[in-house]
């Protein structure tokens, strides 16, 4: 009894390091976004130091509610089409028996090995003879990727064959199957997935650095780089510009999260 409760108090103590360890960062950042400094070590965090001086510089900076407008309309619709296409994408590999199904989901797969800056020049070529360059399409289209297809192809091979089967004695077609019986029980992979692209679509940088090069269609993390530069070094407006993209994304993630949890109860109740 004694050696287990040494051990679970190790186990407590190795946690609460590693939760502290990931935590100080994020206030570091927080508390620094207070400040005007050129001195990443300066740590007096009296009040008399501590104003809002560089989130007024970023609010006043021009053209910004564009920039927060176009990072909330790339990601807000980049999930929604992501959801839509790798969910019907994972239902036709998962369920659907078609002639090479198999090898074109292996060579999908595959192409998750590929860096992404690789096909950035690729893409650029493809966008550009398009005639997509500066606009949300460029943006928003690249977004859905086979690690989505993987995810809702893994969760929906869960679902029991006979319920699907059942579906179809009743006359139902692929699509109302999709639609009544597969999204809802696999809603907690699709909030999951949801996740994962809203986060990435948000802090995506090389990508619309490249795509887009009028002001107006720049989204918020590109506004805060160009910023940054326009200052001489200062800690406390790169920390200001860190929370404020950090913000969203946090948002999004912790309303999620709780969703997240509903479905992952709704799915179990189901199975």
């Amino acid at each position: 009894m004694l050696k287990k409760g040494i051990k679970t108090i190790i186990i407590y103590v190795v946690m609460l390091a590693i939760i502290v360890s990931s935590v100080v960062p994020f206030v570091y950042m927080f508390l620094m976004s207070f400040k005007s400094t050129i001195n990443a070590y300066d740590f007096d965090f009296s009040l008399e130091k501590m104003s809002l001086v560089q989130y007024k510089k970023i609010f006043a900076l021009n053209g910004f509610e564009r920039y927060i407008f176009n990072s909330v309309y790339v990601a807000v619709v980049g999930v929604i089409l992501t959801v839509i296409v790798c969910s019907l994408a994972g239902y036709a590999f998962a369920k659907l028996n078609f002639k090479g199904n198999d090898k074109l989901f292996l060579f999908l797969i595959l192409t998750m090995i590929v860096p992404s800056e690789v096909i950035i020049v690729p893409l650029f070529l493809i966008v550009k003879n398009l005639g997509w360059l500066n606009t949300f399409k460029a943006l928003i289209l690249p977004l859905p990727t086979a690690f989505g297809v993987f995810i809702m192809r893994q969760a929906i091979l869960d679902i029991p064959e006979d319920l699907i089967n059942a579906a179809k004695i009743d006359g139902c077609g692929n699509l109302r199957i999709f639609f009544k019986i597969v999204l809802p029980m696999v809603k907690s992979s699709v909030l999951a997935l949801s996740i994962f692209t809203f986060v990435g679509a948000w802090n995506n940088f090389l990508w619309p650095l490249v795509s887009c090069t009028k002001t107006e269609m720049k989204t918020l993390p590109l506004a805060l780089s160009m910023m940054k530069t326009q200052y001489n070094t200062d800690v406390g407006l790169t920390m200001a510009c860190a929370v404020i993209n950090f913000l969203p994304p946090f948002i999004f993630y912790v309303f999620m999260q709780s969703k997240f949890k509903q479905g992952m109860t709704l799915s179990g109740m189901k199975g």
